[in-house]
């Protein structure tokens, strides 16, 4: 089969799809397509026989590939990147290069792509004609991205039989065609898996809930004050006066621009706090958080525990987007959710795995919500949301 037949046929067979059951021999067929094409009947074992590799990344996906590896002889040569003030600089013991030193690579060259959003890479890489697979976080490699997805086959299976709505498993559907399919996008419209199921707005979906008298909205992950802003416009808009807020930010640069951002808009009594949300025991550099500012934020002070930093307070709507550090927080969280029973809005873009570890994280030890899954932006692999709602206070 050439190239462009196996195009047609695979946009035909998923666009067809219409249940994540319906995915896996779709799947299955297209992994042996990609491993032929690519020369790699077994992905592992090529980089096990691997004599060089580089890494196409030097961000904190490339790291977590790097530390999974520190147990494994990996002969990593050097890595690039396509951020321009990354190159000639050594970042994490590797010399980080540009991607046309690929270019230069000897035929005993493996590339291993490091890195979430692909768009682009496979075709300079397919162009240049070395061999290569795609990573996962944990140290995994495959044919193709995400394939997490692939081996975690039973846990997909379970996120869509326990979603509360033909929606939500549309959305996951998506999301994982998404994340594996990313050679489906056009500059303007992205990605057209995630084109097709986005809707608005993030963390307030009035067809789920709606903001009422009394909440108390607790932001995790602040960034620059604009969550708390936009919770405060609904509020408004829905005629709400009686509620109140606060925040939790890791990164000390950012939580002052959060305060400066709400000061400039009227908002200053929401209290910001620069603490990283997590089980309250590991320390906040062994989260990996990121600061979306292209940095990591380092650290030994240890984490906080939702279930100490809100003694005295009864939140009624958490949201956490903490760069992969959801799981963590929840743990951390959970008498309080117990207690209260708030909303929630929980990111799970970060990494393959939080797709389904998230929502069936809320399913397994939270019986009593309801379990939901929407997606916000659309064309990207980002702002995949899952929302926990007591199955008494669903909106009608």
């Amino acid at each position: 089969m050439n190239t462009t037949k196996s195009s047609v046929h695979l946009l035909r067979t998923l666009a067809e799809l219409s249940t994540v059951s319906a995915l896996w021999p779709a799947l299955d067929e297209e992994l042996s397509f990609r491993s032929e094409r690519l020369g790699l009947r077994d992905c592992e074992d090529a980089l096990a026989r691997a004599e060089e590799v580089v890494v196409y990344g030097a961000g904190d996906f490339a790291r977590s590939v790097l530390d999974a590896w520190n147990d494994r002889s990996v002969p990593v040569r050097y890595l690039v990147d396509t951020n321009k003030n990354k190159w000639g600089s050594v970042w994490q013991g590797y010399p980080v290069k540009s991607p046309e030193e690929i270019r230069q690579a000897s035929a005993r060259t493996l590339v291993v792509v490091a890195c979430m959003d692909v768009v682009g890479i496979s075709t300079l890489l397919e162009k240049i004609g070395v061999p290569f697979v795609y990573a996962e976080r944990d140290g995994t490699v495959g044919a193709l991205p995400g394939h997490l997805i692939a081996r975690s086959r039973a846990e997909c299976e379970r996120v869509a039989a326990g979603l509360a709505d033909d929606r939500s498993r549309f959305v996951f559907l998506s999301v994982l065609l998404a994340r594996m399919f990313q050679e489906f996008n056009f500059p303007m419209r992205g990605n057209l898996f995630t084109d097709r199921c986005a809707s608005y707005p993030q963390y307030f979906p009035e067809d789920l809930f709606l903001v009422q008298e009394g909440e108390c909205f607790v932001d995790c992950g602040v960034f620059d004050g604009d969550s708390l802003t936009s919770f405060a416009i609904e509020a408004w808009r829905r005629g709400v006066r009686n509620w109140s807020a606060l925040g939790f930010e890791a990164d000390g640069e950012n939580a002052e621009r959060a305060r400066y951002n709400l000061a400039a808009r009227g908002l200053s009594d929401i209290p910001i706090e620069c603490t990283a949300i997590g089980t309250g025991e590991e320390n906040i550099g062994s989260l990996h958080l990121h600061n979306c500012r292209g940095e990591v934020i380092e650290g030994s002070s240890t984490s906080s525990a939702l279930d100490r930093v809100l003694e005295g307070h009864r939140p009624t709507l958490i949201k956490m987007d903490i760069e992969g550090a959801e799981i963590p927080a929840l743990i951390g969280a959970c008498g309080v959710i117990k207690r209260e029973r708030p909303k929630l809005a929980v990111c799970t873009y970060h990494s393959t795995a939080e797709l389904f570890q998230i929502p069936l994280f809320l399913m397994d030890n939270h019986p009593f919500y309801n379990v939901f899954m929407r997606h916000h932006k659309a064309g990207s692999l980002w702002e995949t949301v899952c929302y926990a709602v007591p199955k008494e206070g669903r909106a009608k």
